[in-house]
């Protein structure tokens, strides 16, 4: 058997697969997380059952990509019954999708999830009047604590298969339009009703999926014309008026209403979305962020990388790095030491904070307060997630734009994310520049990324000319996230890094180690020599690490102290070569596990632009920096 979840966005829907599945799929508070459709199974009265998650949708008559997947999947696909998941607290908006499934005449239950936020709110549901009504078993759960759950479950098998009489009908003119369609219908989805009201909402998808009488175009634009002219709007919207006004109807009958407990959401946001304080404590908890993933960072990775250290100087004995076996064995423990002693201590952290503020339900109000700036930028807010996610690593930062609404969208934020400074950049920016030129510098550097951002993000508009579209985002109600929820959620992120990133660093260090014995050092140096030398004025010897940066970036830190004989870089390198090293570390071509997530989600194409366009941008700035650092240093 298999059960669909069907439900608005911010529902619980995701949360309650969860609880059923065993957290296979990421739950959030932040609109179209689980674009992509996730299935699991679990075992029901001694049947195995699978269980589907669909993205949150509105409707099936689809405006974004996360609708497309949905209306695809429950149009192309066999199921035995659908959980239709409401938030209680918002019944009568999401009540418009219920009426539009039960059009379908599919077998089908109500899921109430979250009613402790709507009795929190003064509102009584009456499940039993609500179920009569639509003619379907009505079911009342608090998803994440598991509450009615089990209920649920019972309730979708015993009614699955159960074809359902819908018995809710529009006004007399709509339904005689609806009617008049219906005789030209010789094959149709589902049933010739649901057919003739998807043809009255213009739907191309259903218009290329049915077959229709002679002459129905004729026909179907007349009876179109004459409804708009009766009602003054669209026949889509006249449609959707009529849903919207049966939900509201049968909330009104359904649902009684006392005296709200205290609202914290409600104080909370009095604060954290005021037009101006909201700006000053969006500032205060980036910058507090930032400071713990680091100060966690920071002695973990010294302790990680200390114990590689010593298993190298061990394995140094029976495997001299002068043998060619001896090369790969280092090799192998460099890409080790990299992924897991320098990367892993600050992308741990970061991705638990960053699931703590998403649970939590703050990242849609980040989206919210920047959705202005973004939209200068020829963005919205929700691209402000993934921009975020990439300063700790920019592979799940090109993963998440995956969620965008539009392929237009999707390139600019995954473009913009790999001019973000990284973890691995961030080592790089700490360790030559914060530490020889002072932390003011390195926060400029952070200051002039930003600049840079802005600066490609007009760019990229002006070059692709498609509007973005603005931003219409629920704001939840505040959830403290469970331990179990936190846990599950960031390794589900985490292996994202650990399955794209780590075997590419590994390999590539083995590369790295193999061409270090073959003595190619010098020979690299003297290619790369033209924008080593000519164009940067840095040390011909660094070449090589522009070689091992493509690799992971913080290698080049590693490897100067090595190209240049010395840990004491000062004494080799002036101020200014320092920042122009760092500058163009900071911003030309992305590791190779950001290529691969970018040919993952963009094509190579794409991703070959991207990567020409960072050396470009990097030679510009890194040159830049050359000729003012002569006068200011």
């Amino acid at each position: 058997m298999r059960f669909l979840l069907v439900g608005q966005p911010n529902c619980g829907k995701s949360t309650l697969f969860n609880q059923i599945a065993g957290y296979k799929a990421i739950e959030s508070n932040f609109p179209g997380t689980t674009v992509s459709y996730t299935e699991s199974k679990f075992i029901l009265n001694n049947e195995v059952i699978s269980i589907i998650d669909l993205p949150g949708t509105y409707t099936i008559l689809p405006h974004d990509y996360a609708e497309k997947v949905t209306r695809n999947y429950i149009f192309e696909n066999n199921f035995d019954i659908i959980i239709n998941v409401v938030d209680a607290s918002t019944l009568s908006r999401g009540l418009e999708l219920t009426l539009e499934l039960l059009e379908m005449e599919k077998p089908m239950i109500l899921v109430l999830n979250m009613i402790d936020s709507a009795e929190a709110k003064g509102i009584s549901i009456d499940d039993k009047l609500l179920s009569e009504i639509l003619s379907i078993p009505v079911v009342k759960t608090i998803g994440n604590r598991g509450i009615g759950v089990e209920s649920a479950l019972e309730m979708a098998y015993k009614t699955a298969g159960k074809k359902i009489a819908n018995s809710i009908r529009f006004r007399k003119d709509v339904e005689s339009s609806i009617a008049e369609i219906m005789k030209c219908i010789k094959e149709f989805i589902f049933n010739k009703r649901f057919t003739a009201i998807k043809l009255l909402e213009k739907d191309d998808y259903i218009a290329k999926k049915v077959t229709l009488c002679e002459d129905t175009g004729r026909v179907l634009s007349d009876i179109r014309k004459r409804i708009e002219e009766s009602h003054g709007i669209d026949s889509e919207m006249i449609v959707s008026y009529e849903r919207h006004g049966l939900a509201m109807d049968i909330f009104e009958r359904v649902a009684k209403f006392s005296k709200p407990k205290r609202n914290f959401t409600k104080v909370a946001d009095d604060v954290l979305m005021h037009p101006v304080w909201g700006y000053f404590f969006l500032t205060i908890i980036v910058i507090v962020f930032f400071n713990i993933v680091f100060k966690l960072g920071q002695p973990v990775e010294g302790w990680l990388t200390a114990i590689f250290d010593n298993l190298s100087h061990y394995l140094e004995h029976y495997f001299p790095a002068s043998q060619f076996i001896g090369s790969i064995i280092a090799g192998t423990i460099n890409g080790l030491s990299a992924g897991i002693g320098i990367a892993l201590p600050y992308i741990f952290p970061f991705i638990v904070g960053l699931s703590f503020l998403e649970d939590v339900g703050y990242l849609p109000r980040i989206a919210f307060l920047v959705d202005a700036f973004m939209h200068k930028i020829g963005l919205h807010g929700k691209s402000i997630i993934p921009l975020i996610t990439g300063y700790g690593c920019n592979v799940p930062a090109i993963l998440s734009t995956r969620n965008m609404n539009n392929e237009s969208d999707k390139f600019k934020t995954a473009f913009l994310a790999t001019f973000i400074p990284c973890s691995a950049r961030t080592i790089v920016i700490m360790g030559l520049v914060g530490y020889y030129l002072g932390g003011n510098m390195a926060l400029l550097i952070y200051v002039l990324n930003i600049i840079v951002i802005a600066i490609m993000g007009k760019i990229l508009t002006r070059i692709d000319e498609e509007p973005s579209p603005g931003l219409v985002i629920e704001i939840p109600s505040y959830h403290l996230p469970t331990i179990k929820s936190l846990s599950q959620k960031t390794w589900f992120r985490l292996k994202d890094f650990v399955y794209v990133a780590f075997p590419i660093i590994i390999v590539s260090s083995v590369i790295l180690s193999i061409i270090d014995y073959f003595k190619l050092t010098n020979w690299i140096n003297r290619l790369l020599s033209p924008i080593t030398t000519f164009i940067l004025g840095l040390p011909q010897k660094v070449g090589v690490t522009l070689i091992f940066g493509i690799f992971r970036k913080e290698l080049t830190l590693i490897m100067l102290n090595q190209a240049l004989g010395t840990d004491k870089i000062a004494t080799v390198m002036t101020k200014t070569q320092i920042l122009v090293f760092t500058l163009f570390i900071v911003f030309y071509v992305p590791c190779v596990s950001t290529i691969a997530a970018l040919k993952m989600e963009l094509g190579t194409k794409k991703t070959i632009v991207i990567s020409l366009t960072t050396i470009a941008v990097a030679l510009i700035i890194a040159f830049s920096a050359r000729i003012i650092g002569n006068f200011v240093f």
